[in-house]
């Protein structure tokens, strides 16, 4: 089946003609299609960070990042909850 087919299509020959300017038709397509999908920074922010490694990367820096923030921050509340519990003056608001 496969060397009929290879065969086949070995032997074939299109009937319609090839227009002069066909191959500089294609390729001005191509280039308008490739200056089109150039929309902007935020588009090929997009496109890298769709990448795995890179999207691998920001979310462990977001992890990392809001780990620490949020350690910060809870160390800072807890600092304050405890001079508020000691202090008799801050305790009356």
């Amino acid at each position: 089946m496969k060397d009929n087919l290879k065969d086949l299509l070995g032997t074939w020959q299109p009937t319609a003609p090839e227009p002069s300017d066909f191959r500089r038709n294609v390729w001005r397509k191509i280039e308008t299609s490739a200056q089109k999908a150039e929309c902007g920074w935020l588009a090929g922010l997009f496109v890298l960070i769709s990448r795995p490694r890179v999207a691998f990367a920001v979310v462990a820096c977001a992890i990392l990042i809001g780990g620490v923030a949020g350690s910060g921050i809870s160390s800072a509340n807890d600092a304050s909850v405890y001079l508020r519990s000691v202090n008799p003056y801050a305790q009356l608001r």
